[in-house]
């Protein structure tokens, strides 16, 4: 009796292993957090997990790679859209975009320097120096909530869907903030879709229509 107990505690540990494991490949990304480039929505020594293959949309949270460098950041364009910076006022399609994620950054620039921007002025054009308007195929603009940092696509250019490891879902550490991670609310502002649960990274339904 106590022989079989072992076996079947053993097999089960074994099966829970085999599961955490196949999660980890195909399901979640774990992103450790090495800075404040995307406070206050996420802050330097979080931990949080990427939901690989997920359908991305406008001002998602996302983890992705450039060179062998893992980062985070927010989807500012979708593939098929016209995105433009000017005057610190950001355009989707020609609509004027919200961005109350970036409020407490920029307050906090402005007040040190009055006379300056907070978001310098892009397009898709000046992104990719070629003469195009709209984002191609599978390319996506991904900006940090801090703009003064430029490690996103304004250094890198636009993210290829493939270096896109997912939407960020979930905290899992510090244990006090446990849980989804909120970011709804500039969603529904700008009238854009919330997160949905799809678990396949194409174009957004505006593009579709």
């Amino acid at each position: 009796m106590v022989k079989r107990d072992l076996y079947t505690r053993l097999i089960i540990t074994a099966l829970l292993i085999g599961a955490l494991i196949l999660l980890r490949i195909y399901v979640f990304e774990p992103i450790r957090i090495h800075n404040n480039n995307m406070a206050p929505a996420l802050t330097k020594s979080e931990q949080v997990l990427a939901l690989k293959k997920s359908k991305l949309e406008n001002l998602d949270l996302v983890a992705y790679r450039n060179g062998d460098k893992k980062y985070i950041g927010r989807v500012i364009g979708i593939p098929g859209q016209e995105v433009t910076m000017f005057d610190d006022i950001l355009y989707i399609d020609g609509k004027i975009i919200k961005e109350p994620y970036i409020k407490k950054n920029e307050t906090a620039f402005l007040k040190e320097n009055p006379d300056e921007e907070y978001n310098a002025d892009f397009s898709v054009s000046s992104l990719t120096g070629k003469n195009i308007q709209k984002l191609p195929k599978d390319k996506y603009i991904i900006l940090n909530d801090n703009r003064k940092v430029l490690d996103d696509s304004r250094k890198f250019g636009l993210i290829d869907k493939s270096d896109i490891y997912g939407r960020i879902t979930f905290k899992v550490f510090p244990l006090k903030d446990f849980g989804f991670v909120q970011n709804d609310e500039a969603k529904f502002e700008n009238g854009f879709k919330v997160d949905t649960g799809s678990t396949e990274t194409t174009e957004s339904s505006t593009n579709e229509k």
